[in-house]
């Protein structure tokens, strides 16, 4: 019996190789495709366990702390706690931080924009009676705004070392005093935050040392002295900002005499005419400087930037060819005791792209509304401190893990871009849609001395005994932070946070992309890859096992006039059974042997082997029911009215139809699950490094599907036209030309596996509308594999020699 069944096998040459590559593959590709929806999942995991924690777990706030945008959307800036009016008292944050499951509870408190000392820029001395109009600017980055009004001063002369003959308004004592043209800087505000050094320095590894430095300046030392000796609020500078700063100077060569002008303010020729402010021809001298005529004129931009830092600048003076440099003569102002604070941004049309009006369009414009506080050292003796700034620190600018969100509100170093990709700054006053950094930082002394006795806005909160965020992780967190709730704390956990770009409609300026922190997005890329796991896995279970089906008892339809036959010469049907049976056996059981080889070559590992061996077990099984089964026909009456060749053939075509609803089934919900996956994981940082971890691995699933699905189609066509041959040599015969064969195939084909590929399609959408899967997703999936589909069948139908 064997025999017999070798030699039909050797005698199908055609038919029983395809079976064989059809059943090798399956072998292969199955436990393959397993194995890789097995290793995505443990590349997931493995992602997020490494990646998921941040540098703290979670965010604790006062009660009602969280914004509407937060709400709605679910992400907050990176700077979000930047403008906070405070909530939490020290003995609060005492309470939280002696917790013993807390291994860090760093506070911070967001305290306002401050300045620091202003210092001057001196003008050149130059060979002729120059004229310099000057306008200090900063920038947004994208445009470039005036600071304060445009002013000029008219040198003369040097008449001698130490005498510089100038001209201007006088703006200050120091200005009318000095021998040199000198410009007061602008003052710049930046956002100062106060923070705990030694927590601080756990949760982020930055050295906060020089918060401990005494103040040693004879100059502040004076400036105490005569103001009652107010408070001092030590400040440490970040070391890596600048101050976005320049100068705009018109130099204009006028031919005037500086004796003239002497005249005119009823100097004598020794005198500095400075001292001729005082005189009351002062303003119409100034007049007649304008109405000079100008012998040459030019006009410079001046960068100052690199030379200033938000608590500490330097000071300047401009060459003869007006570049900058450090100058040892200068002066400076001391008046550090204003502040400002700043509102939240309240952004508009949430539901869609989030806006953000101006709240004052002035030069720069302000989007948030900016309150002055403070006392004056110009109008006031009795004034509320002093800063100093003390030292420096620097923030770790090579973060180890960068795509977990952790908005500390203090370190952000994100960039805000214009669509256009021009990289955004804040201004040198407070106002600024751009979640800005702290530039200093100071004591929690000083918070209250600034905010009263409730001045922390936030408290970071790093859990003790955590290595990697798993599951025992993520329960150890949820714990936590359950019981600071519970004592009225809004709390935030932040452990499983990344970043995700989001934009923004901001007015004056356009479209503006800005990284955001998405909360929990570990969580949902743990469920959402497993939903896909699972769903894979599912899938090719389900197809392995009715492909099978399908296919011997496909295998069976063409055995049956086979069959017949041989029962009419005289076999019994067990025999009969008993042969066919064997034949399959023996295709089976090579294919499996010759599957284990190609494992082996492949590296397989042992789970792989035995999902191989239970698919051979499996086939065994399949086609010993469905070949020893009692089929039941019955003879028709009547002739098929329509679709006669169709319902003829059906032994054979409709288990063909079934392998094409089954293929396009599974490879639009794949194709469709896959890519909704990943744009959805794709929004964030973590999520998108997840997808390039897991992305050739849920290809190969994807490619295994579709191989399978068109080697099953193929077959399948393949059998039939077999078993058609002296069909389509009688149309030859009866004088048909090829073409008239193809083309009467084609609408024949057409009729049916368009029939099975939509109805694959159509059912494949409405599982995956339940699914919740994008419109857009299952548009793309299924009529991509409508497409393939349709394709590959016609491919095999015009390429078949009849």
């Amino acid at each position: 019996m064997i025999r017999i069944a070798w030699n039909r096998i050797l005698h199908r040459k055609i038919a029983s190789i395809t079976i064989l590559i059809a059943l090798i593959c399956l072998y292969v590709f199955i436990p393959f495709g397993l194995q890789q929806s097995k290793e995505t999942k443990s590349t997931v995991t493995e992602t997020i366990e490494e990646f998921g924690r941040g540098s703290y777990d979670m965010l604790v706030r006062p009660p009602s702390s969280r914004t509407e945008v937060e709400q709605t959307l679910g992400v907050v800036e990176e700077n979000y706690i930047g403008d906070s009016k405070g909530g939490i008292s020290i003995e609060e944050w005492n309470e939280i931080k002696s917790n013993p499951t807390i291994e860090v509870a760093a506070p911070v408190a967001s305290l306002g924009y401050f300045r620091g000392k202003q210092f001057s820029i001196e003008l050149p001395i130059l060979d002729n009676p120059t004229r310099f109009t000057y306008q200090f600017y900063t920038s947004d980055g994208q445009k470039k705004y005036p600071i304060k009004e445009q002013k000029s001063i008219m040198f003369f002369e040097q008449s001698r070392p130490g005498m510089v003959q100038y001209l201007t308004r006088v703006e200050s004592e120091a200005q009318y005093s000095s021998p040199a043209m000198l410009i007061i800087i602008p003052a710049s505000y930046y956002l100062l935050v106060a923070i705990d050094q030694e927590s601080e320095q756990k949760l982020t590894g930055i050295d906060f040392s020089d918060l401990n430095k005494k103040q040693e300046s004879a100059m502040l030392k004076t400036m105490l002295d005569n103001y009652g000796d107010p408070p001092v609020v030590k400040v440490l500078q970040r070391s890596d900002l600048t101050i976005p700063l320049s100068i705009k100077l018109r130099t204009e060569t006028l031919d005037v005499e500086l004796e003239e002008y002497l005249n005119k303010l009823d100097l004598k020729q020794d005198d500095w005419i400075m001292q001729g402010n005082s005189s009351v021809n002062i303003e119409s001298v100034l007049k007649d400087l304008r109405s000079e005529p100008i012998v040459e004129s030019n006009t410079t931009r001046v960068d100052l930037s690199k030379f200033q830092k938000p608590f500490n600048g330097t000071a300047l003076k401009l060459t003869k060819d007006l570049k900058p440099t450090t100058a040892k003569r200068y002066s400076a102002e001391f008046n550090t005791s204003v502040y400002y604070t700043a509102s939240r941004i309240e952004y508009k049309n949430l539901d869609t792209i989030p806006q953000v009006n101006l709240v004052e369009n002035g030069d720069p414009p302000s989007y948030k509304k900016v309150e002055k506080k403070g006392e004056s050292m110009l109008d006031s003796f009795d004034i509320p401190f002093f800063i100093e700034q003390v030292g420096t620190f620097s923030p770790l600018t090579d973060p180890q893990n960068k795509l977990a969100g952790s908005p500390l509100g203090i370190y952000g170093g994100m960039q805000a871009k214009t669509v256009d990709g021009e990289v955004l700054t804040p201004t040198t006053i407070p106002g600024s849609f751009i979640p800005a950094p702290a530039s200093g930082v100071t004591t929690l002394e000083a918070a209250e001395l600034i905010k009263g006795d409730k001045p922390i806005d936030a408290i970071r909160v790093k859990v003790a005994g955590i290595k990697k965020y798993d599951e025992a992780a993520q329960q150890k967190i949820s714990k936590v932070a359950t019981n600071l709730l519970k004592k009225g704390y809004e709390v935030d956990v932040v452990a499983g946070s990344s970043f995700k770009e989001l934009t923004l409609d901001v007015e004056g300026i356009g479209k503006v992309v800005e990284p955001w922190t998405t909360l929990g997005v570990a969580q949902e890329l743990t469920s959402t890859w497993n939903y896909v796991t699972l769903l894979t896995t599912g899938l090719f279970i389900l197809f392995s096992v009715l492909w099978l089906i399908v296919r011997f008892n496909y295998e069976k339809n063409i055995l049956h006039n086979e069959n017949t036959l041989l029962y009419t010469i005289g076999w019994k049907k067990s025999t009969i059974h008993f042969r066919n049976c064997v034949e399959q056996y023996l295709l089976i059981t090579v294919s499996f042997l010759v599957s284990l080889f190609l494992l082996y070559g492949l590296e397989a590992t042992k789970p792989m082997y035995w999902i191989t061996a239970c698919l051979w077990g499996l086939s065994l099984l399949i086609v010993t029911y469905l070949l020893t089964r009692k089929a039941k026909g019955k003879n028709r009456s009547e002739a098929y009215k329509r679709f006669a060749s169709i319902l003829y053939y059906k032994r054979l075509i409709f288990p063909a139809m079934m392998i094409l609803l089954l293929s396009s089934l599974l490879i639009g919900i794949q194709v469709s699950t896959l890519g909704h996956s990943f744009q959805k994981a794709s929004v964030t940082f973590l999520g998108e490094f997840t997808n390039n971890q897991t992305l050739w691995l849920q290809l190969s699933i994807l490619v295994a599907t579709f191989v399978l699905g068109v080697i099953s189609v193929t077959e399948s066509l393949n059998a039939l036209f077999l078993e058609r041959k002296s069909e389509f040599t009688m149309y030859r015969t009866i004088g048909w030309t090829r073409g008239a064969v193809i083309k009467h195939l084609i609408k024949e084909v057409s009729t049916w596996t368009l029939s099975a590929i939509i109805a694959g399609v159509v059912l494949g959408a409405t599982i995956l509308h339940f699914l919740n899967v994008s419109f857009g997703w299952i548009g793309i999936g299924m009529g991509t594999t409508f497409i393939l589909l349709t394709i590959t069948i016609y491919i095999i139908v015009l390429t078949r020699k009849l």
